[in-house]
């Protein structure tokens, strides 16, 4: 592609390219991947300036620098640079451009939220299989980040729609939003879930963090709003187009809720009212947390055109989502283990309020959980007292520590559980899990919180496979195997 190509829409502030015909290869912010006639485009981050690494760039093949400043590291490479006021909104452009703007031939759709992202993504993309759409996902399920980087994400949305996709439905986190990672993206519609305590490590504070998600709906053509939180409002100020809002409580929402009926394991069911017309939602999710994925997700699909029977039938097609609450299948175990992704407080109460809401009395709740490293600190205590609040025996352990050292984080963690309640502190996670199997008793439930789908640990020593659903089924194994009638 010729240099020019990359340049529409874009405001330069300063440049000493002579030639705007040059041929262009690729374009990364990552010096790793510069090739030959590549565009390197420097990025100021939190703790590294990528300008300095410029000379780098060069000898890797850059042929043009895209800079904030032309300061000495820049001069001293004697490359042309495009000076530009936000060097990460101008990546986006470029990646959206070097592939040929995908995003302008796609219908994409955005879910953010601290919480409920991903649950929220599946029940859409179930609605929108069966209206007979052509749906990729993209999000925490992937393995890598939960909004892929411009270099990434655009290749994703080409191959995507080279592959056949009409429909990208995809998580959008308050950094990627605060990065400019989604820089000139026009969604189709977007969903906010809810806002609670998290990343404050990264963002000021909580109007600041809901600032950052309100981006998403400056970008988008319609938002679908919870109206039952209390950040709502903030998020929704920013809105480019039409709003609207769903609730548990409130009938003068466009969408809430009658007849609603809980069903325990077997999930629960609601008469979802969208002004004169009803969904009838039967879901086999479980928690509040999940009537408000499933109400999102219609009213969402409803207003984007979908036929009711269509939704109805979507919704209730979800069996499950992976690490959300997922019950493991260990062998004929006579007792429950379950694992969640919740890694905030927030989610962690309602996970842990979800399971009393469907346990039997006798049956007592073990949760097994720790907090990262290097991430907000703030929540250490809060997740304690909220475990030891509603857990019956509390396992705290590690949990991708990263580089602090993990019995710091748990000491942080430890002034916030009770000391009177049943609790025991195992640092190796998986020494911890095969603790809770194999000391549990008959019809207790396991909860290992914090890593649901992941399957790696981050250490300092760096990131290894770590597979919670193996660790649990070989511990079950090796308590039960000479047990034949708990054995299959």
């Amino acid at each position: 592609m010729k240099l020019y190509n990359y340049l529409k829409g874009i405001e330069v502030l300063e440049t000493t390219v002579t030639r705007f015909d040059m041929d262009i290869s690729g374009v990364t912010s990552r010096t790793d991947e510069v090739e030959n006639n590549y565009i390197y485009v420097c990025l100021k981050g939190l703790t590294v300036d990528g300008h300095k690494f410029a000379d780098k760039a060069k000898e890797k093949g850059a042929t043009l620098l895209v800079v904030e400043k032309a300061d000495e590291c820049i001069r001293h490479t004697g490359l042309p640079y495009i000076k530009v006021k936000n060097t990460r909104a101008i990546l986006a452009l470029m990646c959206s451009a070097h592939n040929g703007h995908p995003e302008e031939e796609l219908k994409i759709i955005a879910v953010t939220g601290t919480n409920g992202k991903t649950s929220t993504c599946r029940i859409l993309s179930e609605i929108y299989v069966r209206a007979g759409f052509s749906v990729v996902t993209m999000g925490t399920l992937d393995g890598g980040l939960t909004t892929r980087d411009p270099e990434d994400l655009f290749k994703a949305l080409r191959k995507a729609f080279d592959n056949g996709a009409d429909t990208v439905i995809m998580e959008a986190s308050s950094h990627a939003l605060y990065l400019d990672k989604l820089y000139g993206v026009i969604f189709d519609g977007a969903i906010f879930t809810n806002l609670t305590e998290e990343h404050l490590d990264f963002h000021k504070n909580m109007d600041e963090y809901a600032l950052a998600k309100a981006k998403l709906f400056s970008m988008s053509r319609f938002g679908v709003y919870n109206a039952d939180d209390e950040y709502c409002e903030k998020v929704s100020s920013t809105s480019y187009g039409r709003k609207y809002f769903y609730s548990l409580y409130n009938r003068n929402a466009d969408f809430y809720i009658e007849n609603y009926k809980e069903n325990k394991t077997d999930g629960f069911e609601y008469e979802l009212i969208a002004g004169s017309d009803i969904i009838n939602v039967k879901s086999k999710l479980c928690g509040m947390f999940n009537v408000y994925n499933t109400m999102s997700a219609c009213a969402f699909a409803y207003l984007d055109g979908i036929d009711k029977s269509i939704i109805e039938k979507g919704v209730s097609s979800v069996l499950n989502v992976k690490g959300r609450l997922e019950k493991l299948e260990l062998y004929s175990a006579p007792f429950s283990v379950y694992i969640d992704y919740a890694h905030t407080p927030d989610a962690l109460e309602k996970v842990l309020l979800c399971i009393r809401s469907f346990k039997h009395t006798e049956q007592k709740i073990t949760v097994l959980f720790g907090c990262g490293g290097d991430r907000d600190r703030l929540k250490r205590r809060t997740m304690g007292q909220i475990a030891s609040r509603l857990a019956d025996f509390v396992i705290v352990t590690s949990d991708n520590s990263r580089s602090e050292n993990p019995s710091d984080i748990i000491s942080e963690i430890m002034k916030g559980i009770d000391k009177e309640r049943p609790h025991i502190v195992i640092e190796n996670r998986r020494e911890a899990i095969e603790y809770a199997i194999m000391t549990a008793d008959d019809n207790d439930i396991i909860l290992l919180a914090g890593k649901g789908h992941e399957e790696y640990e981050i250490d300092s020593n760096g990131k290894r496979y770590f597979s919670e659903k193996e660790i649990a089924e070989k511990a079950v194994y090796k308590r039960f195997k000479g047990n034949d009638n708990r054995i299959i």
